[in-house]
């Protein structure tokens, strides 16, 4: 009677963590709507108060579900990525935001690693994936800000798919870092075939489930089991030693790109047929995202030392590392926004720079792993995302008084 006694009050706890989340989460949106400061400022300020500050919530009722929670929520982010690629669009019009996105996240992971390396004695490896986190923009802060801005189509059609590519690029270089951290042996040509190779069975997989997609369209409920066989996808390819993720990023690619897979199989199917089941995944994934995002930054905010060593040994590094991406942000810009309309926006590209939910969701992993600065992660990651989120508010709010 005891043992369930203490069941029951688990279960209370979990409801009651679970509800201020997702309260906290609809207050941000609306923080959002009526302030145009960023959500993520929000919900990492209460987080904060509720954990570190005032102790009502404790990081330790939510670690344990952590490892379930952020692979789930990399899926999603990886197949959602994927569907918002469009191919053709990238390889035209979006060509400039390819380059932009490719170049900041390389150099800014660079410029981050070499920082840490040299200055901070970290190693190289692990320079590198505290690079590769931060070099990134946020799709869940960039993209409602920008549509709110009087800037040119361009611009608008750019800046969400940087941070949709750079999404992409934090994940995958990460988890090919974490791999050789954990005892791999990093050889650039053998990585680059094996990341070919498990992306082309992704890619398969993909074809395979828009026939059958398509002959499914008609029943209810086809967009769960399109995630029920996205979930599968994963389980299949890392059973088989292959790379799960790489397998959804590429399923959701084929699904996002149907009407040019279709051409390109010779399919006599019509991609009009898919629509419906699209939309539905989409406001699926919109739902999943505004929880695993609530989720993720208030659970970092539990684990934030709120001491006043920490708080400056955060600063130390955050301060530095957002100046250098901001440096290295500018040339970059100048590069991709060449004898473009873009140039005259140059200025508000290079100062959105706010990072989102992946380098939330990542900074947590070393710490289920036990890796050397574990802890640092979330404390540099966390204050690293106030910092260009204020500075990209800033912008955005002083763009609407042009």
């Amino acid at each position: 009677m005891v043992e369930g006694r203490f069941k029951l009050i688990d279960l209370l706890i979990v409801f009651s963590v679970v509800s201020a989340i997702m309260v906290i989460g609809f207050l941000g949106n609306l923080f959002f709507k009526k302030t145009g400061w960023p959500e993520v400022l929000f919900l990492i300020i209460a987080g904060i108060l509720l954990g570190p500050v005032f102790n009502i919530v404790t990081s330790a009722s939510l670690l344990p579900i952590t490892p379930v929670l952020s692979t789930f929520t990399l899926l999603m982010i990886l197949f959602r990525g994927g569907m918002e690629l469009k191919l053709f669009t990238v390889f035209t019009s979006g060509l400039r935001a390819m380059i932009h996105a490719s170049a900041f996240f390389a150099f800014g992971m660079a410029g981050v690693a070499v920082f840490l390396h040299y200055l901070a004695g970290w190693e190289w490896i692990d320079s590198l994936m505290l690079g590769s986190i931060l070099s990134q923009t946020g799709s869940v802060v960039v993209v409602p800000m920008v549509q709110r801005l009087s800037v040119k189509t361009e611009t608008k059609a750019m800046l969400p798919l940087e941070a949709t590519l750079s999404g992409i690029f934090n994940i995958v270089f990460f988890f090919a870092l974490l791999e050789t951290r954990l005892g791999g042996i990093l050889d650039i040509r053998d990585a680059l075939s094996a990341v070919a190779a498990k992306f082309s069975v992704g890619v398969l997989v993909g074809v395979v489930w828009l026939r059958i997609l398509f002959h499914l369209r008609r029943e209810d409920f086809t967009y769960m089991i399109t995630l029920a066989y996205i979930l599968l996808g994963y389980v299949f390819s890392e059973t088989l030693g292959g790379s799960g993720d790489l397998a959804v990023l590429a399923f959701g690619v084929v699904l996002g790109n149907d009407e040019e897979i279709f051409h390109m199989f010779r399919m006599s199917l019509n991609s009009s047929a898919l629509s419906e089941v699209k939309v539905f995944l989409t406001r699926f994934q919109n739902e999943i995202s505004f929880l695993m995002r609530t989720f993720f930054f208030v659970l970092l905010s539990l684990i934030y030392d709120v001491s006043q060593s920490s708080l400056l040994l955060g600063l130390s590094y955050s301060l530095p590392l957002t100046c250098i991406l901001l440096l290295l942000r500018y040339p970059i810009t100048s590069i991709s926004t060449w004898r473009s309309p873009m140039a005259s926006d140059k200025r508000t590209i290079v100062f959105m720079c706010a990072l989102g939910l992946t380098p939330a969701l990542l900074s947590i992993i070393p710490l289920q792993y036990n890796l050397p600065n574990a802890h640092a992660y979330p404390l540099i990651v966390t204050n690293t995302i106030i910092l260009t989120n204020v500075i990209t508010s800033i912008s955005a709010l002083k763009r609407q008084q042009i």
